[in-house]
């Protein structure tokens, strides 16, 4: 039988590698009591690498994160288990790559790379091209340009995504490279009228989302928390995760609030003095750090609904997804 999992995937791996087998992965009850977001990312599965105690933490979903993050989830599993941690990935962007080895973050990536400086192990196989995955996925540019349209186009039209990209902050480079994309992935038609390219829609507007939806990724960079309350008057950050879904449909308000930004406001937020712990924290209110701008409905209070359908849509939680399902049925396509 082919292996198919992730972690399979490692252990086949790790054992080819380093030899006979090199890994045995013997699971405890210490993995039912991490905290929630770490089960939730990660498949962990404690064992041993060449004698020595080792915890492999696989990936779940192809959702990419960010290297501190990432780094600030290896640290925290090692503090609660006790062993050095490995972080699984299924693969690997060039960039991605280089952030991990800067934060110094243990990784494999089966029959890709070993990355594990600490337990004197690095392995570098030949990288092809940048992975499929990277190429299939939108820029934060051009996913915050679609989530405009979808939001402030209320009917089929040609689309000149320029006025757009400018009331957004990007450059006209970026414009003209979010409609590359666009067209690369078929969601639009070109049509040129003298110099100027407009978008033209090539179907409804949920067809748009449907075809769009493999290749957005979850606006969240990264979260924070804080204890500091002054963040929504001082950054001016909007409602989200389940606390927005909690003002769109009928879930209960979170025993958490759930609140997102840009990096620059959170720059604005450190100046302020509000201080940011990396790490969830009792009481205190979680804070994203968005790819784009979460104000995109600019009289709301919320993040907007499609942003915040993709920043959910990979929570397990049955009630959520019946939230995420009310959010397409209510959005005006």
């Amino acid at each position: 039988m082919l292996d198919t999992t992730l972690p399979q995937q490692t252990v086949r791996y790790l054992n080819q590698v380093l030899g006979g087998e090199s890994v045995r992965v013997a699971p405890n009850g210490k993995t039912a009591q991490l905290p929630y977001f770490l089960q939730d990312g990660y498949e962990v599965l404690p064992g041993e690498l060449l004698g020595q105690p080792i915890t492999l933490a696989c990936v779940k979903g192809r959702q990419p994160l960010a290297a501190q993050q990432i780094d600030q989830h290896a640290k925290r599993l090692r503090e609660l288990l006790h062993a050095p941690v490995i972080i699984a990935l299924p693969e690997v962007a060039p960039g991605e790559r280089k952030q991990l080895i800067a934060h110094g973050v243990a990784f494999v990536v089966p029959d890709r790379q070993l990355f594990a400086p600490q337990m004197g192990m690095i392995l570098t196989e030949r990288f092809g091209a940048e992975p499929r995955r990277e190429q299939e996925l939108a820029s934060p540019a051009t996913q915050a340009l679609l989530i405009w349209f979808l939001n402030h186009h209320p009917v089929t039209e040609t689309w000149h995504p320029f006025e757009e990209a400018a009331a957004l902050g990007y450059a006209g480079m970026t414009a003209t490279r979010a409609i590359r994309e666009l067209l690369q992935f078929k969601l639009f038609e070109l049509e040129v009228r003298g110099r100027a390219k407009y978008l033209k829609l090539n179907g409804t507007r949920r067809d748009l989302w449907e075809k769009a939806k493999p290749h957005l990724r979850t606006p969240v960079l990264k979260t924070m928390w804080t204890y500091d309350r002054r963040i929504l008057e001082v950054t001016g950050a909007r409602w989200a995760g389940e606390s927005a879904l909690a003002r769109l449909t009928m879930v209960n308000e979170p025993q958490q609030q759930v609140l997102a930004m840009t990096g620059e406001a959170g720059q604005r937020a450190r100046q302020a003095g509000i201080f940011f712990e990396p790490r969830e924290i009792a009481g205190g209110i979680a804070v994203q750090v968005w790819r784009y701008e979460p104000g995109l409905q600019v009289k709301e209070k919320t993040v907007d609904p499609l942003s915040l359908w993709l920043s959910l849509r990979d929570n397990r939680d049955d009630r959520i997804q019946m939230a995420l399902d009310e959010i397409e049925e209510k959005f005006l396509w």
